[in-house]
């Protein structure tokens, strides 16, 4: 599926990629505008462990919980101000899930 279409394009090799926006310690802000879904704050120091860091950093870095659609997920950017540390709220991986699944089978099939 094409890309959607993007309002700017940065002159080529001039693209700020995740690597910086956490180097410059900044926020990113999430907002879906199709279902006007939750306001989510990540970290961009956090997204570079999980994502690629020479991904565009104002491309969503997930899709809407809500809609499950990436597309009209808008992304800002926030430098924390001194009055920002221990107000906001801001998504931070928590850990890995380990979930068992199952299946069923005759008795006596390989498993």
């Amino acid at each position: 599926m094409p890309e959607g279409y993007r309002k700017h394009r940065p002159y080529p090799g001039t693209a700020y990629t995740l690597a910086d926006a956490a180097k410059d310690g900044l926020l990113l802000i999430c907002r879906c505008t199709l279902c006007r879904g939750r306001v989510t704050r990540f970290l961009a120091s956090d997204l570079v462990t999980l994502l690629d860091p020479r991904r565009e950093a104002d491309l969503p870095p997930f899709p809407c919980s809500r809609c499950g659609t990436a597309e009209y997920v808008r992304v800002k950017f926030h430098h924390p101000s001194a009055g920002d540390y221990g107000h906001l709220v801001v998504r931070r991986p928590a850990g890995i899930r380990r979930t068992q699944t199952w299946r069923s089978v005759k008795l006596g099939d390989e498993v």
